[in-house]
């Protein structure tokens, strides 16, 4: 998405609040009259909708964009915007200067995705609820919509697991977390995931004392064993105290803080408590009976790969349905719905190789399939694998923990990869082409890369692979040609 003019520099601090909300959910705003059919009606203006609204806008549509929040959606408003700058500055600002410059920040980025550069682009936007009339008509306070195409990209929110007391205890998520204005003494962070652990690590860097529960075995339970536990070591030498294994049974406010009751009987006890532990899809409300939508087992909105509701003239896209509940995601997922819905395309989400990464110090990365994947589905594979300390650069620079693992099949086709360690999210751009084009570690074998830099590992990967594919009659016919030519 690209801007319509180059950024404002970030107002002074003490209007940078009222800069960000005029720009992502004015006051005054009026709504405008709404007239006329749309080509295309977006309800949600997070990443999955602006990306729908700006591009089909582009093209000439008619386009309507309904946001009953704020514009930009968690991504600008409580997730990637500010948690990557809390973490920028973790370490380098005290707290009040680190979460003032979270703030300015996000009011400076949210220029990109506000209510008036949305309007010059001749996008119509629509402040308040989205409910369904019928298929083709959306209501949105007492003004109805008519469309002939509808995008459905709603998001979804912080969930609050239904443990005793927990509802009442005054939690915050990430929706509250960032508008803090003093540092708690101490903090119970309940939930391991990718933004538990970002967040425990922030807080810990600013000098809070972090207690972080997960009822998993293992800090990022999704991911593989050996990478959690380097993440969950770092986390252990900033100060994090790990419970791990050991669901929440109950929550209180008592007179000692905000206190959580592990199931083996154990006390944590805060002076704030951060829920970490799941997203609820925003659906409710929305009347998708009336529009013949249907939810699966999860929850989400049911599409097929083409990212069509159980209604062909509805889409949706991003966390309302998706598996992949990431910025990234939402946006591929955008694209495939405007060539889909304005242009009868084919574009399929499933094709579509989608990375993750835990932005902690070290950070993981991944794509495609991990071992344990393969196994169960009975797939012969190889594994090829670089230690950061291996690299010179990565010596130089004290960046020698953690490694890379890539997974290919006999001829190489990369089928999974996975990296920890400085810049991994960076560092896994490549081998994110190499498994769009579906091409091999063969294509390495040519690269010249500059010396040094860690980006070398792409050629030890290509190397290691250059000798296994010498088979043992061909590594004897090599030795046999050199013995003659002497």
């Amino acid at each position: 998405m690209s801007a319509v003019q180059e950024p404002a520099q970030a107002p002074a601090q003490g209007g940078v609040d009222a800069e960000y909300r005029r720009l992502v959910f004015p006051q005054d705003y009026r709504n405008p009259a709404g007239r006329g059919v749309y080509h295309l009606l977006v309800i949600g203006a997070g990443p999955a909708g602006l990306v729908v609204a700006m591009a089909a806008a582009s093209l000439g549509a008619r386009v309507a964009l309904v946001e009953r929040h704020a514009m930009g959606g968690d991504c600008l408003n409580a997730g990637c915007v500010p948690s990557k700058t809390l973490l920028a500055a973790a370490g380098q600002l005290p707290f009040e200067e680190a979460m003032q410059r979270v703030r300015a920040v996000r009011a400076r980025i949210a220029q990109h995705d506000s209510v008036e550069r949305y309007c010059r682009a001749g996008v119509e936007v629509f402040l308040g609820e989205a409910r369904f009339e019928s298929p083709h008509s959306i209501r949105v306070g007492d003004t109805v919509l008519n469309t002939r195409k509808t995008v459905i990209a709603a998001g979804a929110r912080p969930l609050l697991p239904a443990i005793p007391g927990l509802a009442d205890s005054g939690a915050l998520t990430n929706e509250t977390v960032f508008e803090l204005r003093a540092q708690p003494r101490r903090l119970i962070i309940l939930g391991a995931g990718a933004a538990g652990c970002e967040l425990a690590q922030a807080f810990a860097r600013l000098g809070t004392h972090v207690e972080l529960i997960e009822a998993a075995a293992q800090v990022l339970p999704l991911e593989a064993a050996e990478g959690a536990g380097l993440i969950a070591s770092a986390l252990r030498r900033a100060g994090v105290l790990l419970y791990l294994g050991s669901a929440a049974q109950s929550a209180a406010v008592t007179s000692e803080g905000k206190v959580l009751t592990l199931e083996d009987g154990r006390r944590v006890v805060g002076d704030e408590l951060l829920v970490t532990a799941g997203r609820r899809r925003n659906v409710a409300g929305l009347d998708l009976e009336k529009a013949g939508v249907r939810l699966d087992a999860r929850g989400a909105i049911e599409v097929d790969t083409r990212l069509r509701t159980a209604h062909p003239d509805i889409y949706a896209a991003g966390d309302v349905c998706s598996a992949y509940q990431s910025t990234h995601a939402a946006d591929a997922q955008a694209r495939i719905v405007v060539r889909n819905a304005l242009f009868r395309g084919r574009a399929r989400v499933d094709r579509l190789v989608v990375p993750r990464c835990v932005y902690t110090k070290p950070e993981l990365a991944q794509a495609g399939a991990a071992p344990a994947d393969l196994q169960a589905a009975g797939r012969r594979f190889q594994c090829y694998r670089v230690q950061w300390s291996e690299l010179d650069r990565a010596v130089t620079d004290d960046a020698e923990e953690g490694f890379v693992e890539v997974l290919a099949d006999a001829g190489g086709r990369i089928l999974g990869a996975t990296l920890v360690g400085r810049d991994a999210g960076e560092q896994l751009a490549p081998l994110v082409l190499l498994m769009h084009r579906r091409a091999g570690l063969g294509r390495l074998g040519s690269l010249v890369l500059p010396y040094p830099t860690r980006s070398q590992y792409l050629r030890r990967l290509a190397d290691q692979h250059a000798r296994r594919r010498l088979t043992p009659w061909a590594a004897r016919a090599v030795r046999a040609w050199l013995r003659h030519a002497r």
